[in-house]
């Protein structure tokens, strides 16, 4: 592509409070062969634009002031940008080497959504091992098409046109929403290649603390079906202590697997607390639900 031509990615990194974090999240980027149209949206304030301009980094910032919900920092972001496919980065994530070049290769070859690996940021601790498997454990690089979820999705920007933009009132799981709108044909194929660095826990106490905050916003999500009881989210959440095993030797390899084979007891540990916070998390919204 020649320098003068316009970037056909647009990659929207997504901040809460101006953390110093993001400075290498978007420096991740720049770093990337590919030409991008970057945007940083920041919400609930902190100087993130002297934080950027400070680490000698500058690109397009929008900030606001109170705190936006991750889909309507999306679409701040969207609405700000041109490129034709978009991306999304949190400012607690990196881009690997080629993930802008992966992900267009496959909007070039005709892919109008790609997902997206995830990738530990200490291997070699247990502890980060234990989080990386609860949140990411099917999303191992290497993990077949069948047996991974779809998340970390690039677009086509024509598909917010055709199918409406992310819900803006959504505390988590926007991007679950949008995708649920999308038939099947236009589902995001999965592309290994493509793998986001997340910035995970080291310390335990932080990673319970963390598994138990989580926790309790998926309880407060699974809550809005009838079917879905505490003792039944507690029990669902806490079964997939045996798929981390399963899918860690699958899609992890050599050292990598050693190690998420030793955080283990780990994991069984800090997904015990979340399957609290969850059973917590449905308790209290129907009990809010009952009182109205």
């Amino acid at each position: 592509m020649p320098e003068s031509a316009p970037p056909q990615l647009a990659v929207i990194v997504i901040g809460y409070r101006a953390p110093a974090q993001i400075v290498e999240a978007v420096t991740s980027l720049l770093d990337q062969d590919e030409p991008l149209e970057i945007m940083v949206v920041n919400s609930g304030g902190g100087e993130v634009m002297a934080l950027l301009t400070g680490a000698g980094v500058k690109v397009p910032v929008i900030e606001v002031g109170r705190r936006l919900f991750v889909g309507a920092a999306r679409n701040l972001g969207i609405a700000a940008t041109k490129a034709p496919f978009v991306a999304f980065l949190a400012d607690d994530c990196l881009a690997c080497s080629g993930w802008a070049e992966a992900r267009m290769q496959r909007h070039l070859a005709g892919d109008r959504a790609v997902a997206s690996a995830m990738v530990n940021s200490h291997p070699r601790n247990l502890i980060a091992c234990a989080a990386h498997l609860i949140m990411f454990m099917r999303r191992l690089p290497g993990l077949p098409s069948d047996r991974a979820l779809r998340y970390g999705v690039s677009f086509d920007r024509r598909l917010f046109d055709e199918f409406g933009l992310f819900d803006e009132t959504m505390p988590a799981a926007e991007d679950t929403e949008f995708l649920g709108r999308l038939p099947q044909e236009l589902q995001p194929v999965w592309e290994p290649k493509v793998q986001t660095v997340h910035r995970n826990e080291t310390r335990l106490s932080r990673l319970l603390a963390d598994q138990y905050r989580r926790g309790c916003r998926r309880g407060d999500y699974l809550a809005a079906s009838a079917l879905n009881t505490p003792f039944r989210c507690f029990r669902d959440t806490f079964r997939d202590r045996r798929n981390a095993r399963k899918l860690a030797k699958i899609g992890l390899s050599d050292r990598d697997r050693t190690f998420a084979m030793m955080s283990m007891p780990i994991v069984w540990l800090a997904l015990l607390v979340k399957s609290v916070g969850v059973y917590i998390g449905v308790r209290n919204r129907v009990k809010a639900a009952t009182r109205k």
